[in-house]
């Protein structure tokens, strides 16, 4: 089968799952300073009810850091033979937008797989959590790494889209990945910013973010209302099988949140500020909107799965529900 950077969507989703399991038992679970562990868990004296409830979480979470972990492997073997196919990667990116913006996927799903790697798999290897200052280091490069590709692509891309005619009328909500992707490489950087106790480290990184921050808000603002006008003037909804992409909105505005609530951790952790009221509001707001969104989403596309998900074929664009 031939590959696509498509693919990356499904260790992506495993992974997103995993983190959203991980954070649950992170803040449901009185542990101490620190990252939770499964030691944690077995220490923390549950009732039934509890046990009924976090140990499903654990296997689920255990399973799925399993499938991202694995197909991460798989997939990057798979994308660098692609990437040496000078061919392939140029008729790719010469593609239509809602196609070509598809390149992205890769570094978001790498992003995600960092935050598995010192989440979720902490989790399980309590050793890798306990040091985790020593990766501080290893992750500051990575994410180096992943911010400067984002910026390459990104300009690579516009480049692209400047200097040949495109149809602008058929975009489509998957034109948002690579907003997608800003957010979790930011969530990647903010976490090092937060997290790192080496100041350097930690400013070098929430400087990063920044700067990635704001392109990225820029990006998702004039996308976002772009594609809203495109609907308005449409006289119907985009084909089925890509109006899952709608949701897309969702997890781009909770990274963002997220991402700016790490921002502050990092300002007062190192600079003392009292941020506790800004973080509340930014937690708060992105939740807000994303709610918002969501039940939106669920109105607009009530005909979609009523009449015509469970019936349907795959599609890449459902991967955005997830």
């Amino acid at each position: 089968m031939k590959f696509s950077p498509f693919k990356f969507q499904l260790p992506l989703a495993a992974g997103g799952i995993t983190l959203m399991a991980f954070n649950y038992l992170q803040f449901a679970v009185p542990h101490g300073k620190g990252l939770i562990t499964l030691s944690d868990i077995t220490r923390a004296g549950l009732t039934m009810g509890q046990t009924a409830l976090y140990y499903p979480i654990i296997v689920i979470m255990l399973a799925l850091t399993i499938v991202d972990l694995f197909f991460t492997v798989v997939f990057l073997k798979s994308l660098i033979q692609w990437l040496f196919n000078k061919n392939e990667y140029t008729e790719f990116l010469n593609g239509p937008p809602t196609t070509s913006i598809g390149i992205f996927v890769p570094i978001a799903s790498l992003s995600m797989t960092a935050n598995v790697i010192w989440g979720p798999l902490g989790f399980f290897i309590p050793k890798l959590s306990s040091n985790i200052q020593s990766l501080m280091l290893p992750a500051l490069i990575f994410f180096g790494f992943l911010w400067l590709m984002l910026f390459v692509l990104e300009l690579r891309l516009l480049k692209v889209w400047l200097s040949q005619p495109l149809d602008l009328t058929k975009l489509s909500f998957v034109w948002l990945l690579d907003v997608f992707t800003f957010g979790l490489v930011n969530l990647t950087g903010t976490g090092i910013a937060a997290t790192a106790s080496d100041r350097a480290i930690s400013s070098i990184a929430a400087f990063s973010s920044s700067l990635a921050l704001t392109v990225g808000i820029f990006l998702f603002i004039t996308k976002l209302a772009y594609l809203i006008y495109l609907q308005i003037k449409s006289a119907s909804l985009p084909q089925k099988p890509v109006q899952p992409s709608y949701f897309l909105v969702i997890p781009i505005t909770c990274l963002f949140g997220i991402s700016f609530y790490k921002i502050t951790l990092y300002l007062q952790t190192h600079f003392k500020y009292d941020v506790e009221a800004l973080s509340f509001f930014l937690i708060n707001f992105s939740y807000v909107i994303t709610i918002g969104w969501g039940v939106f989403c669920l109105y607009l596309l009530s005909d979609y799965f009523i009449n015509y998900f469970y019936k349907s074929d795959f599609s890449p664009t459902q991967w955005g529900m997830v």
